[in-house]
């Protein structure tokens, strides 16, 4: 048996994703982490918006179409680091939905700019550090 090469693993996650490259899907989520951080500096319907990434991450980490590539190893494995990353920055205050949705959105984080953080107050009574940019 031969290990699908690297353009078949590209060409099925494009097929399974719509178009997507599983680069797009990793610098993705990285770079809405590391917003996060830093303090998010949107508004709240943006910071749903971003989010909604993990979802599609998700949707790719449990496709069975996917699932016998080793090359999923990386992406895998970048994921998981920027989840640790995520989850490591997040309020102790659950959303009001915390049980009914996926922990990426029970939860959100602990610090944010100005405009997100009276948002979520406003929205949801949840309170978090403001950080100026």
């Amino acid at each position: 048996m031969t290990t699908p090469n690297d353009r078949e693993f590209v060409e099925r996650f494009a097929e399974v994703t719509g178009g997507r490259r599983p680069t797009g899907y990793v610098e993705g989520w990285e770079q809405f982490v590391g917003f996060c951080e830093e303090g998010y500096h949107d508004n709240l319907d943006e910071y749903w918006f971003d989010l909604s990434i993990r979802h599609a991450i998700d949707r790719m980490l449990t496709d069975e179409r996917l699932s016998g590539f080793p090359q999923m190893g990386w992406v895998r494995e970048r994921i998981e680091a920027a989840d640790e990353r995520f989850r490591a920055l997040l309020s102790e205050q659950p959303m009001p939905w915390s049980s009914e949705r996926s922990w990426w959105e029970a939860y959100v984080p602990a610090w944010a700019g100005p405009e997100f953080a009276a948002e979520l107050r406003d929205t949801y009574g949840i309170h978090v550090e403001v950080r100026e940019s």
